[in-house]
């Protein structure tokens, strides 16, 4: 069975997603440098192939703006995919997320957070699905079938501050995906932490993906088990009613020893409306984003835009949050 174009296109923003199950690697030779608190490591890159990738799709729209730069401070209850430590509601909070990309592949997700003593509670579940992917056993003219991929991830995290200075937290994941006639399940564990340093600095780590799953096409996909450093300057100007913050998040997938640098700023405007821009470098493909936020009392609404390289379309992300009561000024 052959890949149709559309999957072979997405493969590119998902690498090794698909082309894992067909028992092809692709090598590509990268040279990346990471700055981390003052050192630069310069390592080549031989880059195989994870499963799952869907799990490095952006989610909600504030945080793909931004390149989940700020996912430690959002307080949102998307928080539990991006990063648990986020996760720091007064009240009930709800948010709806959906994302159109091109030939109608599309990602729902919704997901609540609500305190519980000292502890944050969040859940949430993500759909990915992928359809008219064009089967054939051999090159054709026209497809044998048509089929649909599908890609679930069901997530509940907690977070906890010991600290005024600290805050952990700690993710479950079940994941599904499913191929044409062929279906795998597994589990995965994120684990975060979040610092508030001297002289403003909001500091944290995260390792995500760290699990495993099943066969699929007697093949065991790798999940894409990731570290991301985050380090955020928040509200630079603290006078006036332009409020300003900037971030960096410093990552690496640990099985392809890829590494890659994300930034992103977001400038409050107001306590009701904010843009976003992020960017992006993964070897020699760029991704940038644009977004903005609206505040109407209790209810939200994000939106982003985001440039993909020539080819592969641009997502459009919606999410529409519920605040809690507590949080109206």
């Amino acid at each position: 069975m052959l890949l149709g174009l559309k999957e072979k296109v997405l493969a590119i923003y998902l690498p090794g997603n698909l082309n894992s199950k067909k028992k092809k690697e692709t090598m590509a030779k990268i040279i990346s440098i990471i700055l981390l608190m003052g050192f630069i490591v310069t390592m080549p890159l031989l880059a195989t192939e994870t499963g799952f990738a869907f799990l490095k799709m952006p989610v909600a729209a504030r945080g793909a703006a931004t390149m989940t730069v700020f996912s430690q401070i959002s307080t949102s209850p998307f928080s539990v995919f991006e990063n648990p430590a986020g996760l720091n509601s007064t009240g009930l909070q709800v948010g709806v997320s959906h994302i159109l990309w091109f030939n109608e592949v599309k990602s729902h997700a919704i997901a609540a957070s609500f305190p519980v003593g000292k502890c944050n509670l969040g859940t949430g579940i993500n759909l990915v699905r992928i359809p008219g992917i064009e089967i054939r056993e051999k090159p054709t003219a026209e497809p044998d079938g048509i089929t649909e991929a599908q890609y679930l991830n069901s997530t509940v995290g907690i977070s906890y501050s010991p600290f005024k200075t600290l805050t952990l937290g700690i993710a479950g994941k079940f994941i599904y995906e499913h191929l044409y006639t062929n279906s795998a399940t597994g589990y995965a564990f994120d684990i975060s932490g979040r610092w508030l340093a001297p002289s403003s600095l909001d500091i944290s780590f995260l390792i995500s993906n760290l699990g495993r799953a099943q066969e699929l096409e007697s093949e065991r996909s790798e999940l894409p088990t990731t570290l991301k450093i985050g380090i955020i300057r928040p509200e630079i100007f603290t006078e006036g009613p332009v409020n300003v913050s900037v971030g960096l998040n410093l990552v690496s997938i640990i099985p392809t020893q890829q590494t890659y640098i994300q930034a992103g700023m977001e400038m409050r405007i107001t306590d009701y409306t904010a843009l976003r821009g992020g960017f992006e470098r993964v070897g020699v493909i760029n991704r940038t984003a644009l977004g903005f936020g609206l505040r109407f009392g209790q209810f939200g609404l994000d939106y982003t835009f985001i440039f993909m390289p020539e080819g592969l379309g641009y997502p459009h992300l919606f999410t529409f949050n519920l605040y809690p009561k507590s949080s109206v000024k």
